[in-house]
């Protein structure tokens, strides 16, 4: 069966606007996040909870869809495999894959370092009183500033090893791509010997710790990876191996698999808010299998594209990398306006820091990752021992590195 996952031509403009897809969510899940203080702290400070407006009720329902961050990261794990996989099909050498690797992502994790320390330095500029005291029950961010420019802890941060990532929150989840980056020529290669370690792994570590997700700033990451993560980069490999057959074999209409991914998102909500008091858990990141199946084949099967998305998923690894320090930046304007820096009560001012984040990320999309790109595309015309395929279709070669 593996043979088929040469028979389905793709087209990757569909992987691209599932990674805008997920970039797009995380963004708005740490805007609300940071940028809210919590519905308890609303009717606390601003209007009593029995005197909401249908309005802000409202309000709160949107808010209560925005927690899934961490499910679609998961949702980067499963892409991730499959993009891989695909980059690896035909080649029987590991030094061009790692290279383009090493070319394509470390600019853009090294400018999203440097964009954090940026934004401090905006900090201390435009709202000295939170760069030098504490806020609102936070360190100061001068004390932020001491942490991460302590020499072991910014080279910790340099080589995949987030520590005091104040500014860069979403760092937790790079070094498990980097785990998989580097044991993927094999992983791919021996599909069922690493595919059944990597199932019994997770399920042992389910029997052994529950349900709950270790904690990446004090568990190893290799460890982490192994009996947690590493499944589902294992699942976006299989999802690769055996398209053709999911594609084939996908039986629900669009309109039905509309409703079939919105039913499992609403599941997802609400079983991460209520049965789990929104505890990143692994029911829900089952759930994401579910639900990225579903996305992934019926846009493959109907050939469904989201435009928008797919611009933003052309940079959505800069928007990843650099948002998390931005949304910082948007607390400077809280300040001004007298909202507070951490709690921040105001129901809307929150949605300002998505289009801040995606025009950011945008503009520093275009002065390092596009670049890395053009590099890596240099790099793939480099005659190596590659068999490279007669013919591939747009967009393929900027999503699949």
């Amino acid at each position: 069966m593996a043979e088929q996952a040469h028979n389905t031509r793709l087209d990757w403009r569909i992987i691209a606007w599932l990674r805008g897809l997920a970039a797009f969510y995380v963004v708005i899940n740490h805007s609300r996040g940071a940028l809210f203080s919590d519905s308890m702290l609303y009717a606390q400070h601003v209007n009593p909870k029995e005197n909401w407006s249908w309005w802000e009720s409202l309000q709160m329902i949107i808010m209560n869809h925005t927690g899934l961050g961490s499910e679609f990261v998961i949702l980067f794990f499963l892409l991730s495999g499959f993009s891989i996989a695909h980059s690896l099909r035909n080649s029987t050498g590991n030094l061009s894959f790692y290279k383009r690797r090493l070319v394509r992502l470390y600019p853009p994790y090294l400018l999203g370092i440097l964009w954090s320390f940026v934004i401090i330095f905006l900090i201390w500029a435009f709202v000295p009183y939170v760069y030098y005291n504490d806020a609102e029950g936070f360190i100061s961010i001068k004390e932020v500033f001491e942490k991460i420019s302590y020499l072991p802890t910014l080279l910790s941060n340099l080589f995949y090893m987030p520590k005091d990532n104040h500014l860069t929150h979403q760092y937790w989840s790079l070094p498990f791509e980097v785990v998989f980056y580097l044991l993927a020529p094999w992983m791919v290669r021996r599909f069922r010997l690493f595919g059944t370690a990597m199932l019994f792994l997770y399920i042992a570590g389910w029997l052994i710790y529950g349900k709950a997700y270790h904690n990446p700033d004090n568990t190893n990451t290799l460890f982490q990876f192994s009996i947690e993560y590493g499944v589902y980069f294992i699942v976006g490999i299989l999802f690769y191996k055996y398209k053709d057959r999911f594609i084939n074999s996908f039986r629900l209409s669009k309109p039905v698999a509309i409703i079939a991914i919105l039913a499992v998102f609403e599941m997802m909500v609400l079983s991460k808010g209520y049965l789990f008091g929104g505890e990143h858990n692994k029911l829900t990141g089952i759930m994401t299998v579910i639900l990225t199946y579903l996305l992934l084949f019926s846009a493959l099967k109907y050939n469904f594209r989201i435009k928008w998305l797919e611009k933003i998923g052309d940079y959505s690894y800069t928007l990843y990398v650099t948002h998390w320090a931005t949304i910082f930046g948007v607390k400077i304007i809280a300040v001004k306006l007298g909202l507070n820096y951490y709690y921040i009560h105001n129901l809307y001012f929150w949605y300002l820091g998505i289009p801040v984040c995606l025009a950011t990320s945008y503009v520093l999309y275009l002065l390092v990752e596009k670049p890395s790109n053009q590099l890596v595309e240099k790099l793939r015309k480099q005659p190596d021992n590659v068999i490279r395929p007669t013919s591939l279709p747009a967009g393929s070669t900027k999503i699949a590195q």
